[in-house]
């Protein structure tokens, strides 16, 4: 099972080895003006949370996540089946 927490962790890990972002990731940044993510950025993101956890994202998905926190409470819950 995954906790958000532990999304978030993952999600900072996938931020720095892959898209080189350098600074801390927090719950409350946005992906797009905090981290300033392009969609190439966000693909890549999601191609790295899927396969950490195995699980997929729809593309509906991602129009409802706007957070790191939005992100994490989201792959959690896909991780659990729901």
């Amino acid at each position: 099972m995954a906790e958000p927490a532990e999304v978030i962790a993952v999600i900072g890990r996938v931020l720095h080895d892959e898209l080189g972002v350098a600074r801390e990731v927090r719950a409350e940044d946005d992906l797009l003006a905090d981290l300033q993510l392009d969609s190439v950025g966000v693909l890549t993101l999601v191609v790295g949370l899927e396969d950490h956890f195995r699980i997929a994202l729809a593309e509906q998905d991602a129009a409802e996540v706007r957070t790191v926190g939005d992100l994490a409470g989201l792959v959690a819950a896909r991780a659990e089946g729901r």
